[in-house]
């Protein structure tokens, strides 16, 4: 008769498991601090895209329609004001989903700039006016217009993110209503490269 071996037994040593549960630890850490800051940037730039998408959008709707429009800066975000041709008063625009009052996203500001990046108070709003019905309504101006000519207020408008203001973005329009963006002439030139 032959004599038994011991079996042999498979398996990890806890040692070995707690190695490898330490380095998924590590490499899933250093993924999340890339895919965050990726993140920032990428907010920044669904928030610049949205916004200067709009004013060439509204910039456009202006001449077609001959209706006068303006952007308004919040505390929070942005509107998009139409001009009221017979109560000769600025109002936020009915009707079109997307000029409705837009709210930032967490973590992100937007500010108005014009002469040499100087920041400006955002437009307050004027004293209350008594309306038809007896009630009093403030008065609300735009801080850009987008007029029928096809002209607009020069201006520049900032979005950063509030805890990293190195990740910014500048959107421009110049007096004939033109939009550009920092990065606009990188990307022109990159793909002019391609081609």
């Amino acid at each position: 008769m032959q004599a038994r071996s011991p079996a042999v037994q498979g398996g990890f040593t806890l040692l070995e498991v707690l190695l490898v549960v330490v380095l998924v630890g590590i490499i899933s850490s250093i993924a999340m601090l890339g895919l965050s800051a990726g993140g920032d940037e990428r907010r920044l730039r669904n928030e610049s895209d949205r916004l200067s998408t709009l004013l060439l959008q509204v910039g456009s709707e202006a001449v077609m329609q001959n209706q006068e429009y303006g952007l308004r800066l919040t505390d929070t975000g942005y509107l998009f004001l139409c001009l009221d041709e017979v109560k000769q008063r600025w109002q936020a625009c009915a009707g079109d989903a997307s000029l409705k009052e837009h709210t930032m996203p967490e973590g992100m500001e937007i500010h108005l700039l014009r002469d040499s990046n100087l920041k400006l108070p955002l437009a307050k709003e004027d004293e209350k006016e008594t309306d038809k019905d007896g009630d009093k309504e403030p008065r609300i101006y735009p801080d850009i217009l987008l007029l029928s000519s096809g002209e607009a207020s020069p201006a520049s408008v900032e979005i950063l993110v509030s805890e990293h203001p190195e990740i910014r973005s500048e959107i421009r329009i110049d007096e004939l209503g033109r939009v550009s963006r920092d990065g606009d002439e990188a990307e022109s030139e990159e793909k002019s490269d391609a081609s």
